[in-house]
């Protein structure tokens, strides 16, 4: 049957309005449902703000001066954009709000046509306004996202003449450009600005300068930046930024530097025949250092030959930034001056994918195999040109997060790894100003401790004469664990640990050694007299006796926490440490690594020398990282076996 050409895309207005309104809506949930992030309002009516000013910039060499205004009132729950850039003439104000419709071309921040539905329809309350030369207009929408959710609704939302006239009194004051203004409620994501807490100017141009345009990739030092911040009791602050630009990681830390400076001075020291880790003290102890590259230093730097890697090379030209932090201090430091929400993470370690001159997406983890800590210490900035994020700009094709992933873990491991003793020594210590009452106070309170926690086992094996053990109370902090230790070593409890050495200038703790000797029953378990031996198979496999292992490194902490926030800031490598000390084993261990507890007789076999009582496992490599006496759960099963065996099941097993 012959029939006329048709254009397929035309079937929205041919079909009848209810089909339509139904695929319509359909189109803008599925738009609404990619932009689940709470900075998402603020990205997209900055980065449309941004690209105007830049095309009037481009379009007029007078006296112009790109400026944006950013208004966030928490106390009305309401944010505001206006620029003076273009504008939006009649044509582009009646169409820029419908799905996948734009006037921008690909190498602008938004071009994809979805932005803006998302503003128009995500909201209950919207207001825009727009001056041209030829043209002004003051139009708002309301309850759109209302009806979004109604399954019958009355009508297609309206763009309607606000007679109020603009909210924003600058916009009065322009000569061109566009505001736009948002107001948040119950239906709309964020429902707060509140929520986050940030409520200073300050903190909001830094936030801005992580999450949006703001912080742009390439600076651009001649738009204005105005930002107003009224908080919850109607304070009003106002910031005025000249240029936009990421806030790195150098920016907030007291002393940085820049890896290719510290690499210069190294070359000169050798070249002089002087010692090239003797650095001058402007390029040691540092906070951060950090360096950028173009796309050709990056295949130089890290020799890339793989023809995959290559060709991203060639189609995006990756620019790659990194920060590399002493410590995790200095994420969390920046993060509680904002004074924002327990928890949240404007700075922190990790990859941020950047295209379009603006970070995008979220953070990614860097896939380090190794001391995987030092993954959050660096925070990795690689912009890609040519290439968009999908709806919602929150994930890229596969292999440009595979390249950012490769590229980032080689750089750490590889070029960043001969410079990391630039950085500040993370040791945690903090000076001790205790004066004399203080530490009267502190006898007084210890020996109300011992009364309210006293630490009991007595035993017919151990401790002899007394069969009792002589430190009286629970400990409170390290140094008691090595006193009791000491003391379950010294009482036989613990019989496979040599001590041969402690140490208080370097990285770690002491060393020691395993040593399993006659008479060989002293090492076998068993269930009454030795609970904490090895299995007697696993003793008789050993050819000759005494075995003695070579030196391994020892860590004492109170809890396993301290020592994971030292694994993850990069002070202490966890290749290194043999064997931890511990009261508790904490919670900061939970989904990176796994504890199987040797308390349990169904893991006895595991057991390779007296007086273990833990091993932990890399759950991302499946490799044994260290093991683990924990001194809380060790007196707990001498003093109840049964009872301690249950517990271990249902703490590390189910």
């Amino acid at each position: 049957m012959k029939f006329e050409s048709f254009d397929p895309l035309q079937a929205k207005q041919v079909v009848s309005s209810d089909v339509a309104t139904r695929s319509l809506k359909r189109e803008i949930s599925n738009i609404l449902s990619s932009y689940v992030g709470w900075y998402d309002p603020f990205a997209e009516l900055i980065q449309n703000s941004l690209d105007s000013v830049e095309e009037r910039s481009q379009l007029e060499k007078g006296e112009y001066t790109p400026s944006i205004w950013v208004t966030i009132n928490i106390q009305e729950n309401y944010l505001i954009v206006t620029d003076n850039g273009v504008g939006l003439d009649e044509t582009k104000f009646k169409s820029f709000l419908a799905p996948d419709f734009s006037f921008k071309s690909g190498k602008t921040r938004g071009h994809k046509g979805v932005g803006a539905t998302y503003l128009a329809y995500g909201f209950n309350f919207m207001q825009i306004c727009s001056k041209t030369e030829d043209f002004m207009a003051v139009g708002k929408m309301v309850d759109a996202r209302k009806w979004l959710a109604d399954e019958n609704p009355s009508g297609n939302p309206q763009v309607k003449y606000d007679e109020n006239g603009a909210i924003d009194p600058v916009f009065q004051d322009i000569d061109k450009g566009v505001s736009i203004y948002l107001k948040f409620d119950k239906y709309t994501h964020p429902k707060e600005l509140g929520w986050i807490k940030a409520d200073t100017a300050d903190s909001w141009m830094k936030i801005l300068s992580v999450k949006t345009g703001l912080g742009a990739f390439f600076n651009n030092q001649n738009i204005n930046v105005v930002l107003s911040v009224i908080n919850k009791n109607g304070k009003v602050e106002t910031v005025n930024q000249k240029g936009i630009e990421y806030l790195w990681p150098q920016k907030i830390v007291r002393k940085a530097a820049s890896f290719k400076q510290i690499e210069l001075k190294r070359k000169e020291l050798f070249d002089k025949g002087k010692d090239p880790y003797k650095l001058p003290s402007t390029l040691k102890d540092l906070d951060v250092f950090y360096e950028m590259w173009t796309t050709n230093e990056l295949i130089d730097l890290l020799v890339i030959s793989d023809e995959d890697e290559l060709d991203v090379c060639n189609k995006f030209s990756p620019t790659v930034y990194f920060g590399y932090a002493y410590s995790l201090k200095v994420w969390n430091s920046f993060n509680e001056s904002l004074n924002i929400r327990g928890n949240s993470k404007i700075l922190y370690g990790g990859i941020q994918i950047a295209a379009n001159n603006m970070p995008q997406g979220e953070l990614i983890q860097i896939p380090l195999n190794r001391n995987i800590g030092r993954q959050n210490q660096v925070h990795m900035v690689i912009h890609f040109d040519n290439c968009s994020a999908d709806l919602g700009r929150k994930g890229f094709q596969n292999e440009i997060v595979e390249f950012a992933k490769e590229i980032s873990k080689r750089l750490i491991d590889g070029p960043l790894q001969k410079v990391k003793y630039c950085l500040k020594t993370n040791t945690g210590i903090s000076p001790d100003l205790m004066r004399e009452k203080e530490v009267e106070d502190w006898k007084e309170e210890m020996s109300v401790y011992e009364k309210e926690h006293p630490l009991q086992l007595i035993s017919d094996h151990f401790f002899l004469p007394l069969r009792k053990i002589s430190i009286t109370s629970i400990p409170t902090r390290e140094q008691d664990v090595i006193a009791l230790f000491n003391q379950m070593v010294a009482g036989g409890v613990i019989r496979g640990v040599r001590i041969m050495s402690t140490n208080e200038r370097l990285t770690y703790d002491g060393l020691y050694k395993i040593v399993i000797e006659e008479p060989a029953e002293n090492h076998k378990y068993d269930e009454y007299i030795n609970p904490l031996g090895v299995l007697k198979e696993n003793v008789e496999s050993i050819s000759t006796l005494p075995f003695v292992s070579k030196p391994k490194i020892l860590e004492y902490k109170f809890s396993l926490d301290g020592l994971i926030e030292n694994i993850q800031d990069g002070s202490k490598n966890s290749n290194d440490i043999g064997l931890v000390i511990v009261w508790e084993t904490g919670e900061s261990y939970i989904g990176n690594y796994k504890i199987t507890s040797l308390l349990d007789e169904n893991n006895l076999s595991l057991r390779q020398y007296h007086g273990l009582t833990h091993i932990m496992t890399n759950l991302t490599t499946g490799q044994r990282e260290m093991d683990l006496i924990v001194l809380s759960e060790l007196i707990d099963f001498l003093n109840n076996p049964g009872e301690t065996q249950q517990m271990q099941i249902e703490k590390y097993e189910d």
